[in-house]
């Protein structure tokens, strides 16, 4: 797994792993210093590969948030929790943290739908002091995760790295050249009038060239993508 420094590590650190048949995974990322952020389930992992391509953010992070539930406080990791009678006072890391780009921050939970109830004093608890501390706190479930999300995400993912880049020059000149005859198109007219691939059509959402609606499949016989002008807001996932 990826190492972190030791003074920048979040309050618990999923990506350093020392119980065998524990999980990590790991979402690179530029909106974060040490260039990804991990999961402790896929449903996490699911969450934080959306924030790391949901426009308006600038900054995530994993585990970064602990809470003093007893003393409604905010500490750096549980050692800084007070004894009593020799143990710990109860404490809450919540998955992620993120600051949007007019800075307000945000912290979310990510559980399964059918754990909410088990799970509800706690997260009210911890709702009260994040939003006592400026911080707006929200759990997501696996509610809009479907199979054809998930691989929209992924796929989206791919197109926007740094590697791929003299790739999408490419193959976002032959989208602008066909935008030029017409401004919305069936996926798979598109695809043949210009020669593209499925890779290239993400290509074009991911670098704002095309838009469409993210939660279906983008190359059924009656897709469409249509002319984005620059806008990423079909990257907008989340009311956040």
């Amino acid at each position: 797994m990826p190492a972190r420094p030791s003074a920048t590590k979040p309050a618990r650190d999923v990506a350093k792993r020392i119980r065998r048949g524990r999980k990590a995974y790991i979402v690179p990322t530029e909106r974060n210093p040490h260039g990804f952020v991990a999961g402790e389930s896929f449903l996490e992992r699911n969450h934080l590969l959306l924030l790391s391509l949901q426009t308006g953010l600038m900054r995530i992070s994993d585990q970064s948030v602990c809470i003093d539930l007893d003393n409604e406080r905010l500490i750096d990791g549980r050692a800084d929790l007070p004894k009593k009678a020799g143990k710990r006072f109860a404490s809450y890391t919540a998955d992620a943290e993120y600051q949007r780009d007019d800075g307000q921050i945000g912290v979310f939970e990510s559980k399964p739908s059918a754990f909410l109830e088990k799970h509800s004093e706690k997260h009210a608890q911890a709702q009260k002091i994040l939003e006592a501390h400026g911080k707006h706190f929200s759990t997501l479930t696996e509610e809009l995760f479907t199979p054809v999300f998930i691989s929209n995400l992924e796929n989206l993912k791919k197109a926007s790295s740094i590697a791929q880049r003299r790739h999408a020059a490419d193959a976002n000149e032959k989208i602008e050249r066909a935008l030029e005859h017409q401004e919305r198109w069936l996926t798979k007219d598109l695809k043949q009038f210009a020669g593209l691939s499925n890779a290239d059509i993400f290509f074009g959402l991911a670098y704002g060239l095309l838009s469409a609606e993210m939660s279906t499949s983008l190359f059924s016989n009656t897709a469409y993508v249509q002319a984005a002008y620059g806008s990423l807001a079909h990257l907008t996932f989340l009311e956040l």
